[in-house]
């Protein structure tokens, strides 16, 4: 069975049990997805200890600007980056819940 660890060669250092408002910019260096179809590779998946995480570029900058973590109990939270004006950066929580429910 092939894994989303195989399908990307580089990925970003996370760690999703502390990922949260004031983590910084995540690089995303090995994009292999095309989420909105515009021909250009804007996502890239993985895995860490027991979570997948799903990132997205949106803007095309090489940072994630939405960024999905499930764990292993189904368990997910959806993120979104910010840069303030005054150059503060930010993720904020747009979803949470579980796959269960």
């Amino acid at each position: 069975m092939i894994t989303t660890e195989e399908l990307t060669a580089d990925r970003p250092d996370i760690d999703p049990d502390r990922f949260g408002a004031e983590s910084g910019a995540l690089s995303l260096t090995s994009a292999t997805f095309d989420i909105d179809g515009d021909g250009l590779l804007d996502t890239q998946s993985f895995e860490v200890d027991d979570a997948l995480i799903v990132a997205t570029d949106t803007d095309g900058d090489g940072d994630a600007d939405h960024l999905t973590i499930v764990d292993a109990d189904g368990e997910y939270s959806a993120w979104e980056f910010h840069r303030d004006a005054d150059g503060r950066e930010r993720w904020e929580r747009v979803d949470e819940g579980g796959l269960d429910r």
